[in-house]
């Protein structure tokens, strides 16, 4: 599931296009300029994710930047997904430019032979829209892409399974889905996108296998909530089972590059989306330390200094974290992230995703 691989096959699309004679209407599509909401670097960085317990650099404390480099992470993976459709939409730009409507070509990545359609007026799961753009694997007939929109305000869904865009490389993806749902129409925001992902195949400790994400930009502020699913998570407890969420809210300003955020890590079978401060990092961390230890209080707070809540960021990562270490460069409102909360962590668990009919 590699976007670069998406975005070498569009390099070629508009010399390909040119070349076919294919159906051919003349007419004119409005095609969105955006279909994502950029997120400051400081709350989403391509860092390594939770691959295993948290641990220390020798120092008897869990560093920050261990706790909370595996959630800008994260939300990296989300914000990379919706950067696929905005490449994907190039297509769509090539195919206007040619007045092509459907476009048939083989895959250099798959060798299979793949169908492009964009359609204008159609009705998708009771929901009117101005246009429509699909890829089908013709080999099978199952559709690997869909994007639904309309123009004025831009406002639309995109749905990607993977592994019917390119077979080769998507093997350890069969079943995946991708979702986002793209809105100029919001009151409180300039723009916002909801990014979901289901079925990833996990195999080691930590692994993601859905993901939802709501990102909102209002300005240079962008507000982002939203949780991954880890069924196989391990942090510290070895006898811990049923998975975790990384349940989190966050905010980042693009004009300085600070960020901070909040991260929860209740059970994924939790049905309420209060979990911020029951199943706070400091309070998770600090029951799977006592289950395994036993250790005075003063100890565990030295060992958990650096998981308070809330947490700061510069485009370097982790600085500090707790309402009495904030940094002067952070605003009181900036920092200020009540009335947002993550996803109900058993609907993420239990999250599927489809193309709509």
């Amino acid at each position: 599931m590699k976007s670069f691989k998406l975005i070498a096959l569009l390099v070629s699309f508009s010399f390909l296009i040119a070349c076919s004679n294919d159906d051919e209407i003349p007419s004119r599509i409005d095609i969105p300029s955006q279909f994502s909401v950029d997120i400051p670097q400081s709350i989403s960085d391509n860092a390594g994710g939770l691959n295993g317990r948290v641990s220390g650099d020798g120092d008897g404390i869990i560093e920050g930047n261990e706790i909370y480099e595996s959630l800008r992470h994260f939300i990296k993976i989300g914000e990379g997904s919706a950067e696929i459709v905005k490449f994907t939409l190039q297509i769509a730009v090539a195919l206007e430019t040619q007045n092509v409507r459907s476009f048939t070509f083989e895959s250099d990545d798959d060798g299979r032979e793949k169908r492009i359609d964009l359609t204008e007026s159609v009705t998708r799961g009771g929901v009117a829209y101005d246009y429509e753009m699909t890829m089908i694997d013709t080999e099978n007939s199952e559709m690997a892409l869909q994007i639904l929109w309309n123009a004025d305000p831009v406002v639309g869904i995109a749905i990607l399974k993977p592994y019917n865009i390119d077979r080769l490389d998507s093997q350890d993806a069969v079943d995946a889905f991708i979702r986002i749902d793209y809105s100029e129409s919001d009151l409180d925001y300039d723009a916002t996108m909801t990014v979901s992902i289901s079925g990833l195949e996990t195999v080691d400790n930590g692994d993601i296998d859905n993901m939802k994400m709501f990102v909102g930009k209002k300005g240079d502020i962008v507000d982002v909530m939203g949780n991954s699913n880890h069924p196989n998570i391990e942090i510290i407890d070895p006898n811990f089972s049923g998975g975790r969420n990384y349940a989190f809210v966050a905010r980042g300003d693009e004009s300085t590059d600070l960020g901070v955020a909040k991260l929860a890590l209740p059970p994924s079978s939790t049905t309420t989306d209060d979990v911020l401060v029951d199943y706070s990092v400091f309070a998770v961390l600090e029951s799977e330390i006592n289950a395994v230890a036993d250790l005075d209080q003063s100890i565990i707070d030295a060992i958990l200094a650096e998981a308070l809540s809330p947490a700061y960021f510069n485009n370097n990562g982790f600085i500090t974290s707790g309402p009495d270490n904030k940094p002067e460069s952070f605003s009181a409102d900036f920092v200020d992230l009540s009335g947002m909360n993550p996803f109900v962590p058993n609907d993420v668990k239990n999250l599927t995703i489809d193309f709509i009919q």
